[in-house]
């Protein structure tokens, strides 16, 4: 059980038991609709059979046994054995004088509760019931323990909303009736249950079996929460788990622990009896051997309610539901209107849609509305026209930012994450629909033109006009029959998601990039990625920069630390020590703080300077560039303001090569030279440059005026 139920109150009523139809098949245009075709048959849903085959250990549709097995099964059906269910085989194991402590099983459940003999007057479930002290202890405590009571009684008031949908579905699939209890167990029937796995919706459906069975989930529908379609799932994944076990109290196990955990239990103590296995160590886990009794007992109840109190429960009433097709994505509170409803009650009754509207780019959605709703609704559709028309579907491409998208449509971000109902910018990647105004295709090339722009000038300290600076591992590396692209990250990003866009793996993305692969991508990053020379970015989805109007520079190179600081409006300039000098006295004559020259030189804070020793200092040639530079200089003694001591540094200060400061090292001439590009993996050696760029030609962009 992924959801236990404490006392109920008063329990809403939500979605009905009616059998919605499908979407009309005929194209939906503006206007009075017609009446959506109306079904006999259950939706089909797009399964993965592969998925369903593995559950189901054979294919689906296709009988697994023997035609003597199914000849039984059908002789089972329409001739039971007197006083025997068709569901129940009576046939117990010989019990094994090997196997310590066997699971006591009873025929009647009083042999296990002497102090409650009406036990045995109870009508049994249609499922198979096999007496186990858990059973009847369930039992016990729901009849005659206050919270097993309270706990009972709201699970049935719930189990109006849904039972009738749902035993309708199990009687035409020919399952059990009492499968119905399953839901009970999982969600107290509360289409919006969500457990801290990730499960969801009436049946808890976990993702990847959601996937397998045909439910659709994407950013703005999640068919887990549809009552409806989710129950239609549900049947086949019941059918695939008892032809797999051929039992339902393993098909139970295998719902609530998974079949893979189920057949390994099996395999490992070689013995398919559900309680059996429950007797061993490490044979099933405690929570799955108390959840067929958990199904049973809320069965059993179900089929006694006078003998457990609750035959006089009023019940949430079955809401019935009308269809209807819309012709464009519409929010709720727009359908809401025109059928002259709540907006909550449109939401309770379509709690798959996760965002308060239909999914753009579907037209012909339908919509459940109350009953008596359906023409009003579509009569107000048309009237309200210009409340819902005038929006299109588009889809986002990979490495677009939100704001870029606000921009072409011609609309400020609060605007378009408030019309897709968006919290952060991470919840919008690649491949994302969003409802977007509609613009003139001129306008919009107009506006996304503007786009590229300001994603080509949102580097860190970057004006406008000036090309961004992307540091890479090696400005200079060559791969033989590939080319270089550059994506800009986005919020939400992710390496893997990244990757496959791009069409090359994480492990080359990490390597080209030198990215740790536990950490988060951070916007802002640009990736580099060789890929084929005809790699199509448009037909990919994928929005990169333009080569064009970056600057390369090796990482951490002095060219790369220059262009930095300049940009920020300072220079990078050496200082040699006169005398003895400590970092903070050094500092406060350039505007610094000790730990900011500690952090550039890779030195402790209360390091004192002997004489000759060399560091790296900032120093300010433009106090407007930037609100760094600018405090900076308002923090340089004004005697200095404009006189750029030192020479310009050549090298980088890193903890690897930087001599200590008083070593004899340190006095001499820097002459450390950048470090040489590297080949990038993967890149042939004939397919780069031999040596590495003279460092003399590395000097800052902005030459420093020298003073005494």
């Amino acid at each position: 059980m992924r959801r236990v139920a404490a006392a109920l109150g008063v329990i809403c009523a939500a979605l009905s038991g009616r059998v919605a139809a499908d979407p009309l098949e005929a194209p939906v245009r503006a206007g009075v609709q017609p009446a959506p075709a109306v079904r006999a048959v259950v939706p089909g849903l797009p399964q993965r059979l592969d998925g369903r085959r593995a559950v189901r250990g054979c294919p689906a549709g296709e009988p697994c046994g023997r035609a003597d097995d199914a000849l039984l099964d059908l002789e089972r059906e329409r001739v039971p054995p007197p006083g025997a269910s068709p569901w129940l085989d009576e046939r117990a194991p010989p019990r094994s004088n090997l196997e310590a402590g066997p699971p006591r099983i009873v025929k009647r459940p009083s042999e296990l509760r002497p102090d409650a003999p009406w036990l045995d007057q109870l009508a049994p479930s249609d499922l198979p019931v096999r007496w186990s002290q858990r059973l009847v202890d369930l039992l016990v405590y729901y009849r005659d323990d206050p919270r097993g009571r309270a706990t009972i009684r709201g699970w049935l008031v719930a189990q109006g909303r849904y039972r009738d949908m749902i035993v309708a579905h199990l009687r035409r699939a020919k399952l059990p009736e009492d499968l119905l209890y399953v839901s009970m167990i999982e969600s107290s029937y509360d289409p919006n249950a969500l457990s801290y796995a990730g499960a969801l919706g009436l049946w808890q459906w976990m993702p990847e079996a959601a996937s397998i069975y045909g439910l659709r989930r994407d950013r703005w529908v999640d068919e887990r929460r549809d009552p409806y379609r989710a129950t239609v799932a549900q049947l086949d994944y019941f059918r695939d788990l008892y032809q797999r076990f051929g039992d339902w109290h393993l098909a139970l196990a295998a719902f609530n622990a998974g079949y893979g955990a189920v057949l390994r239990s099996i395999a490992r103590y070689n013995t398919n009896d559900f309680y059996q296995l429950c007797e061993y160590e490490n044979g099933l886990p405690w929570e799955t051997c108390w959840y067929s009794p958990k199904v049973l007992a809320t069965a059993i109840v179900g089929r006694n309610l006078a003998a457990f109190g609750v035959d006089k429960l009023v019940v949430a009433a079955p809401e019935a539901w009308e269809d209807v097709a819309v012709p464009a994505s519409i929010s709720l509170s727009v359908i809401a209107r025109a059928a002259g409803v709540d907006e909550a009650e449109l939401r309770r009754m379509n709690p798959h849609l996760r965002h308060g509207r239909t999914p753009p780019g579907e037209p012909g959605y339908v919509v459940r509305v109350p009953v008596g709703k359906q023409a009003e609704a579509r009569r107000r559709l048309a009237e309200l026209q210009s409340d819902w028309d005038g929006y299109d579907a588009y889809v986002v491409s990979h490495g677009e930012r939100f704001e870029d998208v606000a921009t072409t449509f011609g609309v400020t971000t609060a605007a378009l994450r408030k019309l897709n109902d968006v919290a952060s910018d991470a919840e919008i990647g690649g491949g994302t629909v969003l409802v977007v105004p509609r613009v003139p295709e001129e306008q919009r090339i107009k506006n996304r033109a503007k786009a590229r722009a300001a994603l080509h000038e949102s580097g860190n300290d970057q004006k406008p006009g000036e090309p961004l600076v992307v540091p890479v591992l090696d400005k200079d590396a060559v791969i033989a029959g590939k080319r270089r692209v550059f994506y800009r990250v986005v919020a939400g990003d992710t390496p893997r998601g990244v990757a496959k866009a791009l069409g090359v793996s994480e492990a080359e993305l990490a390597m080209w990039n030198a990215l740790d692969p536990e950490a988060k991508l951070q916007p802002k990053m640009v990736l580099v990625a060789w890929v084929p020379e005809a790699f199509d970015a448009e037909k990919r989805g994928v929005v990169l920069l333009d080569p064009s109007k970056l600057i390369l520079v090796t990482r951490g190179s002095p060219e790369h630390l220059d262009l930095a600081e300049a940009r920020l409006g300072r220079v990078r300039t050496e200082y040699v020590a006169q005398g003895k000098e400590k970092l903070e006295d050094i500092a406060s004559r350039f505007g610094m703080r000790k730990y900011d020259l500690a952090r550039i030189n890779r030195i402790d804070s209360s390091t004192t300077l002997a004489k000759g020793d060399k560091i790296i200092v900032y120093q300010v040639t433009d106090p407007r560039r930037s609100e760094r530079a600018a405090e900076q200089w308002g923090k340089t003694p004004k005697g200095r303001r404009g006189k750029i001591v030192g020479e310009p540094a050549r090298g980088s200060a890193t903890a690897a090569s930087r001599p200590a400061p008083g070593s004899p090292a340190a006095a001499a001439p820097d002459t450390a030279a950048a470090p040489a590009p590297s080949t990038p993996p993967g890149a042939p050696a004939a397919a780069r440059p031999d040596s590495a760029d003279d460092p003399a030609e590395d000097g800052p962009v902005t030459r420093p005026t020298q003073s005494d």
